[in-house]
């Protein structure tokens, strides 16, 4: 149907993708500047001394080189295969050409932003060997046609060597597991708030810089200082405003939360084939991710202890070699344990542990009460500032909250080992069991500090082509024991580790 020997561009819709990407692009780079102007142009009605027309006009011609420069990116794109070699040229003023073979190709993924869904066209990505990031992106296909590109590059690759074929996705292929919106909304709710509180207030700290002299303008400041003065003889008003901002602020990250998870996994499916399962979801951003098993490295089961209330689980799939900006998207929410058990089999295998769990030794304690000194001396400080002598006041709640958390780290910190997988238990708040299969390791050392070689004490790496993981805090000779142990049996097993 599609003729991929001869050299073809994209779908002329590409046209309207480039430029969208490219006004972004600028948009976003410029983004300070864009503010600064803007307000200057709201306070004295120009801007440098343009009026309003003038400004129109120069707005208008950016757009249009823009434009001018999207439509040559679009001619000089072109791409076909020749062989086992998939050959694309781009480039406007500096030409590159890019030669990929297929049996260097790891994965393809498809997927579309909000963009490319209003022109109905979508992405395809293509990860090769050795690569941190997609090796090329083609911005803008039909379905169809990058379905069929997909086939095309894929068809040399057999379950034999690591990957799935085309064919085996066709057969017994069913929707395993769809999210709800009541288990997204459950997900949302029972989020660590405190990231989205600290990206909340990044960007409202980002923009109070920017609009600064406007809010100096309109004595927003004196406003709001005013009406602390007149409170302030009455502790019960002081309290009540001082609560209802803590709600407010609550309410606004679990809001933040919610809504973020529903972006992001938004009619999430599971579909299940025969030796693999692909992720489908997003709203504004829509993908599609095949997991096979032999590329997996890692996978993470995140709880808390209000998600275990709700009887919900996050499974986080940790690949070599994914784009980052991929890899949130390997992931799978809103799973009961049942559900978590049959895909970590599905993915990896079933763990029966020969040994009881090992725990970091007390010194581990210790490390974690320095360590929390630091936000103690942080907000002690913060807190003279705002409340003066008052400040100790602070540390009535912080210093119980502290040592909950450190207890709790301690209490989840474990790992386990058989001749074919390991398993390393961390986490405060949140839960995070970490699973590995010992074939797949790449690299096994110890690390210790001074403090750590007067107590015989050292922590075992564990490297693998996606991430560190780390066994902390055990005896130096149970180390050593651990390394050798997991050095043999990558040795000893005669399987590909992707």
């Amino acid at each position: 149907m599609f003729d991929f020997q001869n050299p073809s561009r994209q779908s002329i819709r590409g046209i309207a993708v480039l430029f969208g990407f490219n006004s972004y692009k600028i948009i976003k780079s410029l983004f300070l500047a864009i503010a600064a102007f803007s307000y200057s142009f709201i306070k004295n009605g120009k801007v440098f001394g343009l009026s309003q027309n003038k400004i129109v006009f120069v707005i208008a011609l950016v757009f249009l080189f823009i434009l001018f420069r999207s439509i040559l990116e679009y001619l000089n794109f072109k791409f076909h295969i020749v062989g086992d070699d998939f050959m694309l040229s781009k480039g406007i003023l500096n030409k590159e050409k890019i030669t990929v073979s297929k049996s260097k190709i790891q994965n393809i993924y498809i997927r579309q932003n909000i963009l490319q869904q209003i022109i109905n066209v979508v992405q395809l990505d293509i990860e090769t060997a050795g690569d941190a990031k997609a090796e090329v992106k083609i911005t803008a296909l039909s379905r169809n046609k990058a379905k069929a590109l997909k086939e095309e590059l894929l068809s040399h690759v057999n379950t034999l060597n690591k990957t799935e074929t085309v064919l085996e996705n066709r057969i017994e292929q069913q929707v395993y597991y769809k999210a709800s919106i009541k288990k997204l909304v459950l997900e949302g709710f029972s989020e660590n708030h405190i990231k989205s509180f600290l990206i909340i207030a990044g960007f409202v700290g980002g923009l109070y810089s920017t609009y600064e002299d406007f809010i100096a303008e309109i004595k927003l400041n004196d406003k709001f200082d005013a009406l602390i003065i007149q409170n302030e003889n009455s502790i019960g008003a002081l309290i009540f405003t001082s609560l209802a901002i803590l709600l407010m602020t609550l309410l606004i990250s679990i809001l933040f939360s919610i809504v973020k998870t529903f972006l992001l996994n938004f009619e999430l499916q599971v579909i299940e084939h025969k030796n693999t399962i692909e992720i489908k979801k997003g709203l504004f951003n829509k993908v599609a991710i095949v997991l096979s098993p032999t590329r997996i490295q890692n996978i993470e089961v995140v709880n808390n202890r209000l998600k275990r209330y709700f009887g919900l689980n996050t499974l986080r799939i940790k690949q070599a070699m994914v784009d980052k900006k991929l890899q949130k998207h390997f992931s799978i929410i809103g799973l009961d344990q049942l559900q978590v058990n049959y895909l970590v089999e599905k993915l990896m295998q079933r763990f029966s542990p020969i040994l009881e769990n090992g725990k970091p030794e007390r010194y581990y304690i210790r490390v974690l009460f320095l360590i929390a000194l630091i936000p103690i001396v942080l907000f002690n400080a913060i807190g003279f500032l705002i409340l003066e002598n008052q400040f100790w006041i602070i540390n009535l709640f912080i210093i119980p909250l502290l040592a909950l958390m450190i207890y709790w780290k301690y209490q989840k910190a474990y790992y386990n080992l058989n001749d074919n997988m390991l398993i390393v238990g961390s986490g405060s708040i949140s839960t995070i069991t970490e699973l590995l299969e010992t074939h797949k390791i790449q690299a096994v050392s110890t690390n210790q500090t001074v403090f750590q070689k007067l107590r015989n004490i050292a922590t075992v790496k564990v490297y693998t082509a996606s991430k560190v993981t780390e066994i902390l805090y055990v005896k130096e000779s149970r180390a050593n024991a651990i390394v050798n142990f997991l050095l043999y049996q990558v040795e000893s097993q005669r399987k590909d580790w992707m």
